[in-house]
């Protein structure tokens, strides 16, 4: 199924494109978006397609933070409705439910996941991995939540730091100058840290009279677009995989409902969850083992496989089917 995003992720980006020597509508077409994408912001568009512009338009600008670049222009106004719910919040923490909640209106193939320990909170983001999310995506979407938490917190506030599971690029001089100095690469995640105190940070642009309003107007769109079962089960697969219990089980809990109904519904929508597990898990691994500074053993872990000898009989295994699909295949021609 394919993963859709409003055509708002395209804002701006004929600027950029241009300012950078390319030219934007051939840049479309490369990926086979329609030139209306630049007329509308409200197109439901491939997610996958939206991905392959970015990292084709850094490859061939050799803009390394082309992405990152892009997501200065974001502001909650660029998340349409959903920007709207989250407005008019009374706190920073309400403002983020709502964003983590509704995301899926403005982007199907994007999911934010909070964490809160010893005073720190982590907003954590997840890009589904059959979207093919590059670098350059996922600098995007990290800077848009920056952005996000600079107009809620100040424009002097800076979190505990910015993650990327992606090693650093050649030259931070874009990074420092748009996201501060507290930048880790090559890690577990692609988040960002800050004081659990902030959340709870008043919103000074709140109107409480128009909540009400944005919320009636958000029930027929939300009915309109509920999130595909299949896509709400793969978003779970990818964020309880580096905890070491991403199971059916797990996932059913999650999702509020029994195993058996988990099976029935993805069996309905031509899948498994045995066959979504180790389609996302073969995605990420080629993902992580191609940034080239990971050990197999931390690309095990980030997989949830308990050690290094059952990542190696998964793969083992992977590689055997593969080759007996291509030999039938090779057959059958």
């Amino acid at each position: 199924m394919t993963a859709l995003m409003r055509s708002a992720s395209l804002t701006h980006y004929a600027d950029l494109a241009e300012s950078v020597g390319l030219v934007p509508h051939e840049m479309l077409a490369a990926v086979g978006l329609p030139r209306s994408c630049f007329d509308s912001t409200e197109l439901r568009i491939p997610a996958a397609a939206v991905m392959r512009l970015m990292e084709l338009s850094a490859e061939m600008s050799g803009e390394e933070s082309f992405g990152l670049r892009l997501s200065v222009t974001r502001r909650l106004s660029s998340f349409g409705l959903v920007g709207m719910l989250a407005r008019d919040e009374p706190t920073l923490r309400q403002a983020l439910d709502t964003l983590t909640r509704y995301l899926y209106l403005h982007n199907e193939s994007l999911t934010t996941k909070i964490h809160e320990y010893d005073g720190v909170a982590v907003i954590e983001q997840l890009l589904l991995p059959s979207v093919g999310a590059g670098r350059q995506s996922v600098e995007l979407a990290l800077g848009a939540l920056y952005h996000t938490l600079c107009l809620a917190l100040g424009k002097d506030w800076q979190p505990r730091s910015v993650s990327f599971m992606h090693p650093a690029p050649a030259s931070l001089t874009w990074h420092r100058s748009i996201l501060g100095g507290n930048l880790l690469f090559s890690q577990d995640y692609n988040g960002i840290a800050l004081a659990s105190s902030d959340m709870d940070a008043a919103l000074h642009f709140a109107d409480p009279a128009m909540r009400q309003q944005t919320r009636q107007l958000a029930r027929e769109d939300l009915a309109a677009h509920t999130l595909r079962f299949r896509d709400e089960v793969e978003q779970l697969i990818i964020a309880l995989l580096p905890t070491g219990r991403c199971s059916a089980d797990q996932v059913a809990a999650h999702l509020g409902v029994d195993r058996r109904t988990v099976h029935r519904r993805l069996t309905a929508q031509g899948t498994t969850f045995i066959q979504l597990l180790n389609e996302i898990r073969a995605e990420q691994a080629q993902r992580l083992m191609g940034y080239g500074d990971r050990t197999l053993t931390d690309v095990a872990a980030q997989l949830g496989f308990s050690s290094l000898s059952a990542f190696s009989r998964w793969r083992q295994g992977r590689w055997t089917a593969a080759q007996a699909t291509r030999n039938s295949a090779s057959i059958r021609g």
